[in-house]
């Protein structure tokens, strides 16, 4: 090859070398994508990588906390028990076994009725009575009257059969009408429209003293028979029976106390008066005629 062959190859070789450096110069000033085809970028790639994986490890552990389940966790569940009451109501039925109460009814309010009777025919006697003079006007004795009747039709209302103990207790409230009535009807009839006689009246006020005893006592004897006969059976004796007599002949004998032989009133039924039923004897020796007529005891009673 001749000289200027060879510097012009020369030139040319510098030339190459001279756009070789440029290419370097340019690759070193451009980005990170051309690093990675030097030496020098490589080892910054190796450093970054270094680096992200110790950053990955360290959030991983932060962001999987889900260990924190209580913020996540759903809102507590609010329970409401209802509990419902039932009330029942049983209404029982007690059965209440007859007594002799049942059977007294009729007596026991015919005496309580009697009582007002009474007390309303006392009022007027009063009224019409002048205890100066010894006078009693005719609507008094008109009124005292009206009762003669009413404590014999009360006592036909009891029944026989009670216990000797609870009829006594009845017939004490029988002794108690009877006497009071007896007395009303005794003195009514001492006294007129002309002034009685000292010994007239000094006897009218003697029978006033023992209604007024009788109707003091009443109501005590009253209230003990009730509460003798709420505790004792029904009684049970047939009308014709001797039981029933018996009874008869007690309620005739109370009625001549009262009345009979000169009495006015003031008779107490503290004891059973004795009766004996074969003999035909009550009481003292008295002597009595038993008859049964239309379904009841008709008694007389021979005294004096």
């Amino acid at each position: 090859m001749s000289a200027p062959s060879d510097r012009i190859l020369s030139r040319m070789r510098g030339l190459l070398t001279l756009s070789f450096a440029m290419v370097l110069v340019i690759a070193g000033c451009g980005g990170d994508d051309a690093a990675t085809t030097t030496t020098e970028p490589a080892t910054e790639a190796t450093t970054t990588t270094a680096t992200s994986i110790t950053t990955t490890s360290t959030s991983t552990t932060t962001t999987v906390t889900p260990s924190t389940t209580t913020t996540t966790t759903a809102p507590p569940t609010t329970t409401t028990t209802t509990t419902t009451t039932t009330t029942t109501t049983t209404t029982t039925t007690t059965s209440v076994a007859p007594s002799a109460a049942d059977a007294l009814a009729d007596f026991f309010a015919a005496a309580e009725n009697l009582d007002a009777e009474i007390r309303a025919a006392a009022e007027v006697f009063n009224a019409g009575f002048d205890p100066e003079d010894g006078t009693l006007t005719d609507e008094a004795k008109d009124a005292v009257a009206a009762l003669t009747a009413k404590p014999a039709a009360a006592a036909q209302l009891i029944p026989a059969g009670l216990s000797l103990e609870l009829e006594t207790a009845v017939l004490a409230v029988d002794a108690d009408l009877d006497s009071r009535v007896a007395a009303l009807e005794s003195a009514a009839a001492t006294l007129g429209s002309e002034p009685a006689s000292e010994e007239a009246l000094e006897y009218a006020m003697n029978c006033l003293e023992h209604g007024a005893v009788s109707a003091a006592r009443f109501a005590d004897d009253l209230a003990a028979a009730k509460a003798m006969a709420a505790t004792e059976p029904l009684p049970n004796a047939a009308a014709d029976s001797e039981a029933a007599g018996v009874l008869a002949v007690r309620i005739a004998a109370i009625d001549v106390f009262n009345y009979g032989c000169d009495a006015c009133g003031g008779f107490a039924y503290d004891v059973p008066i004795a009766v004996d039923w074969g003999a035909g004897i009550v009481a003292d020796g008295g002597e009595f005629i038993a008859t049964f007529e239309n379904g009841r005891w008709v008694i007389g009673i021979m005294a004096c």
